[in-house]
């Protein structure tokens, strides 16, 4: 039975308590145990904080934030760590929630800012040394698969012995020592490349030696359940950005073993091309015309196929996505659903998202109910998936497209679920159609981001006039009429609005934007105007990131 609250307060007081960390998340996600809570973070807090600061050797304060924002994470994930130990998982969004804080810190001031801290380094040559190679042995054990990098961590950064590691992890003791020396030897090659040497102490002596007493304990045990208001901005905007950077991870890889070709097309019950066995769906897909000769009073099902086709022909974008039983939310994931792009060019198909791309030969069943379309994987002797099928199911009403994959079995229904996939996708519209589709009034969507607060745009609204191909922006005491111009094949989609003031070529603010029915999501570069524009449609530092809704017809 679990440990009384006055024990358990206890028995982490003094750190006694000995179960893993997935049991004291599991505690902590379940009945908000913030003691269990506690004493995960004391366990891990010289790690986490070793990382922040050899990523952040000049700036104590941003080491600090992005310190805050990994357990912050890790409160708001709690339920998704499952492994024995977390040093693994907070290791890699320690490195990312610092690598955030350094750019942050980079783009707001020139010159490195006093650290309190400096004075206790052992000695400035090695000092220099450690901040010199820290960062580049932190982002090589980062690269390492997680079967090496988790015993490197433990042992090395956290100090565990080969026993304590195994007992963590789940694993014999001579697989961790064994993995430990792979490790090694793969960090001295790579290193070496890179021209970077070890200290005689080990992997472990590149993080900052200031200790878990030094680390802000105290401050992210504050925050934890907090309200929004009462977290600092700095390490609230680290948090979303590392949870988004999570969630874009994990949903694009979700997406990618589901729908490309070295996803989508495994499992061995699934033939190649020339299979001595092949799939009932298979067979009927790839069975000659003259066996399955039209009745009469039906249409021939070869002129069917060939009209389908004709009907499929273009570009299609993708309006909504779940994919492994995970559906991609509607701001954190608008980065990657605005990239997704389906190619119809008679019986090729070509899918593309976040510049990966796969490319099918094409094959229609419309008999059945759903119809069904497998595709075969392409790419000769280049892809070792070539010749596999991927088996679906789709449904087209006009320009609305939905289908629904699955690597195992041909699905029966449009949904998502372990290890299938479900798309709803537009065709693509020219500049013209596509301008029809957004006039109206739109206004921010409500709550407003903490990106829209933040920046002053929480009343933003637009009003986009197609005949006149113009925009009104209203904003607090702006009042401005644009023009606008949109470009709906580009990846994303990119919008224009161009202040003329009477010349042809007036100050430009360039952005990308993704259209989700009544729902609008744009970013704007927010430093200056005619700056670059953004390459991905996610909130940011220097960027506007709006959310709009259509505004009801007076």
């Amino acid at each position: 039975m679990p440990p009384t609250p006055i024990l358990h307060a206890l028995s982490v007081a003094i750190g006694a308590d000995t179960a893993p960390d997935s049991e004291l998340l599991r505690r902590f996600a379940d009945g908000n145990d913030r003691t269990a809570f506690e004493l995960v973070v004391r366990r891990h807090a010289e790690l986490v904080w070793g990382v922040c600061r050899a990523t952040l050797p000049h700036d104590l304060h941003a080491a600090e934030d992005a310190f805050q924002a990994t357990f912050l994470a890790l409160a708001r994930r709690a339920a998704s760590v499952r492994d024995g130990s977390a040093a693994g998982w907070l290791f890699r969004v320690a490195r990312n929630a610092a690598g955030r804080a350094s750019a942050r810190s980079a783009r707001r001031r020139t010159e490195p800012l006093p650290d309190r801290q400096a004075a206790d380094a052992p000695s400035v040559e090695e000092t220099a040394a450690v901040r010199e190679r820290a960062p580049v042995v932190i982002e090589e054990v980062d690269r390492l698969a997680a079967v090496l990098r988790e015993p490197v961590v433990l042992c090395f950064f956290e100090g565990c012995t080969h026993a304590e590691a195994a007992a963590r992890l789940g694993w014999p003791v001579g697989t961790v020592a064994s993995r430990l020396a792979r490790a090694k030897d793969l960090l001295r090659a790579r290193l070496v490349r890179r021209g970077v040497t070890l200290p005689s102490a080990g992997v472990g002596a590149v993080l900052a030696a200031d200790g878990a007493s030094a680390a802000p304990v105290r401050h992210v045990l504050g925050i934890v359940g907090a309200p929004v208001g009462r977290i600092p901005p700095g390490v609230l905007s680290l948090t979303q950005g590392v949870l988004s950077a999570m969630r874009f991870a994990q949903l694009k890889t979700a997406v990618v073993v589901v729908v490309l070709a070295a996803g989508l097309a495994a499992g061995a019950a699934v033939p190649r091309t020339g299979s001595a066995a092949p799939t009932s769906d298979r067979a009927t897909l790839a069975r000659p015309a003259a066996s399955r000769a039209p009745q009469k009073d039906k249409p021939d099902p070869k002129e069917r196929e060939a009209k389908e086709l004709k009907a499929l022909k273009g570009e299609w974008r993708a309006v909504e996505i779940e994919a492994d039983g995970m559906k991609l939310s509607e701001v954190g994931s608008a980065a990657i659903v605005a990239t997704v792009r389906a190619t119809f060019s008679d019986n090729d198909f070509r899918f593309s998202m976040m510049g990966n791309k796969g490319d099918f030969k094409l094959a229609l069943a419309l008999a059945e109910s759903p119809h069904r379309i497998n595709l075969t994987v392409q790419g000769g002797g280049e892809n070792p998936d070539a010749g596999k099928v991927v088996h679906g199911i789709y449904e087209r009403t006009g320009d609305t497209l939905k289908f629904s994959f699955d690597p195992k079995k041909t699905p029966t229904k449009f949904k998502a679920g372990a290890g299938q996939s479900f798309f709803i996708m537009e065709r693509i519209k020219d500049e013209g159609e596509e301008l029809k589709a957004l006039a109206g009034e739109w206004k921010n969507a409500k709550p407003s981001t903490a990106e829209q607060v933040h920046a002053g745009t929480e009343d933003f609204a637009i009003t986009l006039n197609i005949e006149q191909a113009s925009a009104r922006i209203k904003s607090g005491e702006v009042d401005e009429t644009l023009a606008i111009r949109v470009d709906p094949s580009a990846v994303p989609p990119t919008i224009d609005l161009v202040a003329t003031d009477g010349k042809e070529n007036g100050t430009k603010l360039a952005g990308v934007y993704f259209r989700q029915r009544d729902k609008l999501m744009v970013c704007f570069s927010a430093d200056a105007e005619d700056a670059p524009r953004p390459t991905e449609l996610k909130p940011g530092d220097g960027r506007m990131f709006l959310v709009l809704e259509r505004a009801p017809k007076k």
